[in-house]
């Protein structure tokens, strides 16, 4: 995205005032969507490997090596996969890098992408409503909003109005904050003294061939610190919570990345921005049962026609290949055919996604033991980390004719660990 403002002087200024205007200035806000890490890249192919193990076969003659079942299916032409993937560099990379490790596929990750993954917004299909989500989410946004300004410790009516769905995370997080004003302004003085650690390390000779993680320079370093100090308190010392998911990014990548430089105050600052993002993040999707769903359908209502399209198929096609039980020694199922299609898209699609599955009312908990438990897990989650994944399976039963069952999962990476001493990344 590109904005653009120009400055030029006033018409009503005198002749010796405008020789002392400057020339016009020009302003460009550039919004980048990042770049995929080292880091990210392993975690992805990892995953991969990984996900060929949920797959069928490898028994007889091939047990005991994992996901060789999937790998045999995709040599045989019997397994018909497409990956799709919005347009940001970082989403495709990590499509391509997922199919390297899933298909075990060597080399570099460029012509993976250009021959594995297809755009999905050349046919709209993780395009959003912006029209419906416009006046949803701005009025979505104007109430957490207020609620995050105040100045006083969370009361249980603040609690019926932020969390009205009773999420176990959520209420977690407002109890760690009691006053989320209170930890606004020590958010703030931590960023102020980390800001100010970082400009004595770039004026110390000692640290002046320091490259940090992923080629980042010291300079970069402070000014997206900066950056984040000049927007987050605004010019009435209110605080603009729309940056706190921003703070919460910066200081989980410099604590996971460059703990080389042994900056002071880190620790808590991830502990206070996590709580303050745990709230922030899954609000912005909706408050309410009915404002998650109607913010969910505006977003992705593509997807989903698409993942029901995907599944009548799978239920009605009847012209797939199968091996000849002539030539397929070892293999106990010569005629299993499987349908595979990969959806990488950003974390609104995810967050909207899941509320469909929570309050779209596919089962009823009181009646479903395990849809219950299911929901209780879900609720327990404070945070959809990088490849966080959502599994619909399609099973055929052998026991009766045509006769499916459907069944999803929600599987999430686990994010970093603080500890007393110091972090540890898991995925």
């Amino acid at each position: 995205d590109l904005c653009c403002s120009a400055g030029v002087s006033s018409s009503s200024s005198s002749p010796s005032d405008a020789r002392k205007v400057a020339s016009p200035s020009l302003l460009l806000v550039l919004k980048w969507g990042g770049e995929l890490t080292p880091a990210g890249r392993v975690q992805a192919e990892e995953l991969g490997r990984a996900f060929r193990c949920m797959y069928p076969g490898g028994q007889g003659d091939y047990a005991g090596f994992p996901g060789c079942g999937l790998l045999r299916l995709h040599s045989t032409y019997r397994h018909d996969l497409k990956i799709y993937a919005s347009d940001e560099g970082r989403v495709q990379m990590t499509a391509a890098a997922f199919a390297k490790g899933l298909l075990a596929l060597e080399g570099e990750l460029t012509p993976i992408l250009v021959q594995m993954v297809k755009s999905a917004n050349m046919n709209g299909l993780l395009d959003s409503d912006s029209d419906s989500l416009s006046s949803c989410q701005h009025r979505v946004k104007a109430r957490l909003r207020e609620i995050m300004q105040k100045d006083a410790k969370f009361r249980e009516e603040d609690y019926e109005k932020l969390a009205p769905t009773g999420s176990a995370s959520l209420i977690k997080s407002m109890e760690v904050i009691q006053n989320p004003v209170e930890v606004c302004d020590q958010v703030f003085a931590l960023i102020e003294s980390l800001t100010c650690q970082i400009q004595k390390r770039l004026e110390d000779p000692k640290f002046a061939d320091l490259q940090l993680y992923h080629s980042e320079t010291l300079e970069l370093m402070l000014q997206r610190w900066k950056k984040l100090e000049q927007d987050f308190r605004l010019k009435n010392r209110r605080y603009d919570i729309s940056k706190i998911p921003d703070i919460y990014d910066c200081i989980k990548y410099d604590v996971q990345h460059n703990t080389s430089l042994k900056l002071e105050g880190t620790a808590e600052l991830f502990r206070l921005s996590k709580a303050l993002a745990d709230i922030v993040i899954p609000q912005e999707y909706g408050i309410n049962k009915q404002e998650k769903l109607e913010i969910a359908v505006g977003f992705c209502l593509p997807l989903i026609r698409k993942i029901q399209l995907d599944l009548q198929r799978t239920h009605e096609d009847e012209s797939v290949n199968k091996l000849h039980p002539l030539y397929s020694r070892g293999v106990l199922s010569p005629g299993r055919h499987v349908r595979t299609r990969l959806y990488f898209t950003s974390e609104s699609h995810v967050h909207s996604l899941l509320s469909i599955f929570r309050y779209g009312g596919l089962l009823d908990e009181s009646k479903d033991p395990q849809w219950k438990r299911a929901m209780d897990y879900l609720s327990a989650i404070s945070e959809l980390n990088y490849m966080t994944q959502i599994v619909v399976m399609l099973y055929e039963d052998n026991n009766k004719v045509r006769d499916r069952r459907g069944v999803w999962g929600a599987l999430g990476a686990q994010g970093l660990h603080l500890n007393r001493t110091g972090c540890s990344g898991r995925t």
